[in-house]
């Protein structure tokens, strides 16, 4: 009864508020309309309610898509980031390569690693380069970085290449700083070589660059070695001795030069 009684004010009610407008409003009007206004106000409220979730909704629903498009371009801007730094590091390799093979008078021969010892990873290489290309046993081996070792034997299109750090290999050099003669000693054990002094006072600090010396009969004058990391003087500062790690590096270093 009484949903009835409210539903007949709401009919009456719209009826007088959808006709056409007049200055004067009757007594009954008046007051029809003064006791609809709380329903009026309640219908608002709900409407605007339900209005502010619909809405709520859509814009999740928009955010929520443009969130996936944005961490889609994310993905494609890190790609192509990746791509542009390798691209960079490619290309800095490759200037680093062409000045080292412009600076010979002579043009070296590229040569790919194509395999290596598997008792000791440091102890020997095989290039894909021969005597085919002009390649002969005792020629040294370098990458840019510095010396590599020498070819130790040859075969038509292939090469075997002593490393530096094998335990049969010995060169000479000299210290940059001092001008120093030095023996450079592979040691067998991983990416070291070992020091020995040619003279008796010798002037050598850790952080001081080794590098070829004309009188090794391996490799040419002042292609770089490698750097001094530690310095035994021994009991009573009597046998000098220094450790020194090879620019080059030779666990993954995968195209070197044979010097001609």
């Amino acid at each position: 009864m009484l949903v009835s009684i409210i539903a007949a004010f709401m009919v009456i009610g719209l009826i007088y508020v959808t006709a056409e407008g007049r200055p004067d409003l009757a007594y009954i009007e008046g007051k029809v309309r003064d006791g609809l206004a709380p329903i009026y106000g309640a219908v608002s409220g709900v409407t605007g309610f339900f209005r502010h979730w619909v809405n709520t909704i859509r814009n999740y629903s928009r955010l929520e898509q443009e969130n996936a498009e944005l961490l889609q371009e994310i993905e494609l801007m890190k790609r192509k980031l990746a791509a542009l730094q390798y691209m960079e590091e490619e290309n800095a390799r490759l200037r680093e390569e062409l000045g080292f093979y412009q600076s010979n008078s002579e043009p070296p021969v590229a040569a790919e690693i194509i395999a290596r010892s598997p008792s000791n990873w440091f102890d020997k290489i095989i290039i894909n380069r021969g005597t085919a290309h002009g390649v002969e046993p005792g020629a040294p081996v370098v990458a840019p970085a510095g010396v590599v070792g020498r070819i130790y034997n040859v075969t038509e299109r292939t090469a075997e290449v002593m490393l530096i750090v094998d335990d049969r290999s010995a060169f000479g050099a000299k210290v940059l700083r001092s001008g120093a003669p030095v023996l450079i000693e592979g040691t067998g054990q991983g990416n070291r070589l070992r020091l020995k002094p040619l003279i008796k006072e010798m002037d050598i600090e850790i952080g001081d660059e080794i590098v070829t010396s004309s009188m090794s009969a391996v490799f040419p004058d002042g292609l770089p070695v490698g750097k001094v990391v530690d310095i035994d003087r021994g009991e009573y500062g009597l046998m000098l001795t220094a450790e020194v790690v090879p620019h080059a590096d030779l666990a993954r270093v995968e195209r070197v030069y044979i010097l001609r």
